[in-house]
C-alpha cells in the first residue's frame, strides 16, 4: 500500500511539473502580436506608410519566432522580422530597387563616352595623374538602371574605384582603401568630408542602437562607401558570439540596414 502511496505522489508531482512547464512554455513564447501590428511596427520602424507601398511577403518563421515581412515603395525595397512576442524588430535592411536610376527625371542630355574620357575623370576626381597611378581595370556596367564606367586604380598609397555615369559623366560611386601589407586594403572611415558625421559619432550610433559600449565589443569593420551621392558607413562587429551588420547613412546619422546573427 506504501508504494502505492508514493507512486501516486511521484506522479502527482510529475503532472504538476508538466502543466506548469506547459503554461510558463505559453505564456513566454504565446504569439501576442498579429500579422497586421507586425505590419504597422515595420511601416513605423521603415518611416513609412503603409499607402506608399507594396507588400512582397509576409512569412512566419517560428523557428526564430518573427514575422518575415518583404515591402517596397517608389524607390526602395525592405526587409524587416519582427518578433511576435513582444514586437522587437530584430532585422532592418533598406536597399535601392533593381533597375532604379537615382537621378531620373533630371532631363540629362544623353552623350558617349570613352574610355580614356572615363579614366580622366577618375583621375580628376582623386586629384592624380596618369603617370601617379597603375590601372587595373575598366570596364562598362549597369548600375540601378544606368550604364557606368567602373574604373580601378591604386596609387603608393592608396587602391581606387570608381563608377562614372556615362550620360552624365558624373562620378556616382566612389571608394578608396588604404593600401597595407603589400596589397591588402582597410578602409579609411573618416575619408574627408566636413559633411560626414565621421567613424567615431557612427560607431557610437550603432552601440546605443544595439544597447553595447565600446568596452563589450571588436569592430572588424568600420567603411565609408558612395553610391550614387549617398554616402554611408558600413560596419560589422561581434559580441556574445552575434555579429552585427550595420548600414549608416554618413550625412543623418539615420540606420538604413541592420543584421545580427550568429
Amino acid at each position: 500500500m506504501k508504494n502505492w502511496k508514493v507512486y501516486g505522489i511521484i506522479i502527482t508531482v510529475v503532472l504538476v511539473v508538466f502543466i506548469v512547464g506547459f503554461c510558463l512554455y505559453m505564456f513566454l513564447f504565446r504569439e501576442t502580436i498579429t500579422e497586421a501590428e507586425a505590419q504597422n511596427i515595420a511601416y513605423q520602424y521603415a518611416g513609412v506608410n503603409a499607402s506608399d507601398v507594396t507588400i512582397l511577403t509576409i512569412q512566419k518563421d517560428r523557428e526564430d519566432r518573427e514575422y518575415e515581412i518583404r515591402f517596397y515603395d517608389d524607390v526602395y525595397e525592405y526587409e524587416i522580422d519582427v518578433n511576435y512576442n513582444n514586437g522587437n524588430v530584430r532585422n532592418f535592411e533598406k536597399d535601392l530597387r533593381e533597375n532604379i536610376n537615382i537621378n531620373q527625371g533630371q532631363n540629362n542630355t544623353t552623350v558617349s563616352m570613352t574610355e580614356d574620357e572615363a579614366r580622366s575623370i577618375a583621375l580628376q576626381r582623386v586629384g592624380k595623374t596618369s603617370e601617379e597611378v597603375t590601372f587595373t581595370r575598366v570596364r562598362i556596367d549597369r548600375e540601378n538602371g544606368a550604364t557606368v564606367y567602373d574604373v580601378y586604380f591604386y596609387d603608393t598609397e592608396k587602391e581606387y574605384e570608381l563608377s562614372i555615369d556615362v550620360d552624365t559623366k558624373e562620378v556616382v560611386s566612389y571608394k578608396e582603401d588604404y593600401l597595407v601589407n603589400g596589397g591588402s586594403s582597410v578602409t579609411n572611415p573618416n575619408t574627408t568630408t566636413t559633411n560626414y558625421i565621421g567613424a567615431d559619432k557612427v560607431k557610437e550610433i550603432v552601440l546605443n542602437h544595439a544597447g553595447l559600449s565600446s568596452s563589450d565589443v571588436r569592430f572588424s569593420k568600420v567603411e565609408l562607401d558612395v553610391d550614387y551621392h549617398i554616402a554611408t558607413y558600413e560596419l560589422e562587429f561581434y559580441y556574445n558570439y552575434f555579429e552585427y551588420d550595420y548600414e549608416v547613412d554618413a550625412m543623418t546619422g539615420e540606420i538604413l540596414k541592420y543584421e545580427r546573427g550568429r
